[in-house]
């Protein structure tokens, strides 16, 4: 019971992680997406410019941020029980 308690906050930090990645790698193409947008409505140079600046930015913290935390999700992947681990076959 114990051990089952255990892997179920395991279970938990894994998916926090892989939520918090998620929700940078959806700001990143909130962003792409606004750019695009305002690209198709003839937006200045200057719009431009500053919005591809801003998109660099993030994308730059989203490589930092995945680099950071592939750790983590390996070491908690590591310590999950896979489907394939067992000898039990679903038919």
């Amino acid at each position: 019971m114990n051990h089952d308690r255990e892997q179920l906050k395991v279970a938990h930090k894994f998916i926090a992680l892989l939520q918090r990645e998620n929700a940078q790698l959806h700001g990143v193409l909130r962003l792409l997406g606004q750019l695009v947008d305002d690209m198709n409505a003839n937006c200045s140079y200057e719009v431009f410019e500053v919005q591809w600046n801003s998109l660099t930015e993030q994308v730059k913290r989203l490589s930092g941020f995945f680099e950071s935390h592939q750790k983590a999700l390996q070491s908690l992947h590591d310590a999950c029980p896979s489907v394939w681990d067992t000898d039990e076959v679903d038919e």
